[in-house]
């Protein structure tokens, strides 16, 4: 038998006024909106103003910025712990 560990890796996704793709970071952006330090290895980016928390997450019908995905993929997941 298996334990799960609880700690889940959260990643915010941005989609900057001047950009249609979609960049991640593991910091929330601020509420009003600023620069965020992001996943992939470019310049940070700015995140606009969003009111609801539902605004940072993976939209599947949108692109997404090649760096960030490809490091958001490389993110390590929980691992089972065996128990003896």
């Amino acid at each position: 038998m298996t334990a799960h560990s609880m700690e889940r890796t959260q990643v915010f996704w941005i989609t900057p006024e001047d950009d249609t793709r979609q960049h991640a970071t593991l910091c929330e952006p601020p509420a009003e909106g600023g620069e965020v330090e992001v996943l992939g290895e470019h310049t940070p980016v700015h995140a606009p103003e969003v009111r609801d928390r539902r605004g940072y997450q993976m939209w599947h019908t949108r692109p997404f910025c090649e760096e960030c995905f490809t490091a958001y993929l490389k993110l390590p997941i929980a691992r089972p712990e065996w128990k003896s």
